[in-house]
C-alpha cells in the first residue's frame, strides 16, 4: 500500500509547551499535588501520560471551572490549559492562596490581548468560536460586549452597535469556513475590522490535508474527538477529497480491517495536539499492511 503522510504531523509548539510547563511544575514540587483544570490539550493519550508523573486532570461541567476553583484543595498547584481562561479564576486563586501557573498558548494569549485593546479602545467584539470551547469561554470572559459567532446559532446582528467592531476568531477553526464567515458579517457590517487568527500551525496542518494528491482512497485523520482542530482537519478532508473514504481515528487500534480492502493508496494527517508516535504507529501500521 502506498501511504502519503501530510506535514507538518506532532505536536505544535503550543502543545508542547504546555506539556513542558506541567511537566517542569511536577518536577519542581514532586511532593505537591499538582492538577490541571480542564484537559491541558485536547487528546486523551496527553491525559494519560501526564497521569504516569501524577498529575491529576480535572474535568468540571461545561463553563463551571469558576465553581471548582471555590471547592479545590487550596494545598494544590493549579495549572491553567493551553487553551487560555477565564480571567476571574486568577482572582480567585489569589484570594484563596492557591498556586498556580499558566500554559496558555501564545498565539491565544495575543488574540486575548487584541480583544482587551478593542475593549478599552470602546469597540464591540465579534468572535468567532465553538459554543462551550475553552478557548472561547476565556474570550467571552473579558468583557461584555465580546458577542460570540457559532455557526451552529443565529447571530443577532441588532447587538452590534459599533460601525467598526474587531472581527476575531477561536485559533483553531477552519480556514474554509472563516472566510464565509467574514464575509457574511462584512455584508452586514462593511467597516468591521478583521483580524483572521487562524494560528499558523492549524493553517499549515489544513492547507496540508486540502493538498493531499488526489488519487488517495482513503484518509485517515489522527487526534482526539475532543480535539477542534483535529475536527476541522476532518472537514476539510471530507470537502476536498470527496471521493476518499475520510476516517478520524485516536489510534492505530482504531483502524478496521473492512476499511483498508482493495485500498491502494492512503493518507494520514494529525491534529495538533496528537502525539507523534501515535501518528507514527498508524502510518508503520499502513505500510506493512
Amino acid at each position: 500500500m502506498k501511504v502519503y503522510v501530510t506535514n507538518p504531523h506532532g505536536y505544535c509548539m503550543g502543545v508542547i509547551q504546555a506539556i513542558k510547563i506541567a511537566l517542569q511544575v511536577k518536577k519542581a514540587n514532586p511532593d505537591r499535588q499538582v492538577a490541571i483544570l480542564g484537559m491541558l490539550v485536547h487528546n486523551e493519550e496527553v491525559i494519560k501520560m501526564l497521569e504516569s508523573y501524577h498529575i491529576e486532570t480535572l474535568l468540571p461541567e461545561v463553563d463551571d471551572y469558576a465553581n471548582v476553583m471555590e471547592r479545590i484543595d487550596p494545598s494544590k498547584i493549579v495549572i491553567f490549559t493551553a487553551h487560555g481562561h477565564d480571567e476571574r479564576l486568577d482572582a480567585i486563586a489569589l484570594r484563596r492562596g492557591i498556586e498556580i501557573h499558566d500554559a496558555t498558548c501564545r498565539m491565544v494569549k495575543e488574540n486575548s490581548e487584541q480583544i482587551t485593546q478593542a475593549l478599552k479602545a470602546g469597540h464591540q467584539v465579534i468572535y468567532i468560536g465553538k459554543h462551550h470551547h475553552p478557548e472561547t469561554v476565556a474570550a467571552l470572559s473579558l468583557g461584555k460586549e465580546v458577542y460570540l459567532y457559532d455557526q451552529q446559532y443565529p447571530f443577532n446582528f441588532l447587538d452590534i452597535t459599533d460601525p467598526s467592531p474587531l472581527v476575531i476568531n477561536q485559533t483553531t477553526l477552519s480556514m474554509l469556513e472563516i472566510n464565509d464567515i467574514h464575509q457574511t458579517i462584512l455584508h452586514k457590517i462593511p467597516f468591521a475590522h478583521i483580524a483572521d487568527e487562524i494560528c499558523d500551525a492549524t493553517r499549515r496542518r489544513q492547507t496540508a490535508v486540502y493538498n493531499i494528491p488526489l488519487e488517495t482512497e482513503l484518509i485517515y485523520i489522527v487526534g482526539s474527538p475532543k480535539s477542534s482542530n483535529t475536527a476541522k482537519l476532518t472537514s476539510i478532508a471530507l470537502s476536498s477529497h470527496p471521493k476518499a473514504k475520510v476516517i478520524q481515528i485516536k489510534t492505530v487500534d482504531d483502524i478496521a480491517h473492512r476499511d483498508l480492502e482493495n485500498i491502494q493508496f492512503a493518507s494520514v494527517a494529525s491534529g495538533a495536539s496528537t502525539p507523534m508516535e501515535i501518528t507514527d504507529a498508524v502510518i508503520d501500521y499502513l505500510k506493512n499492511y
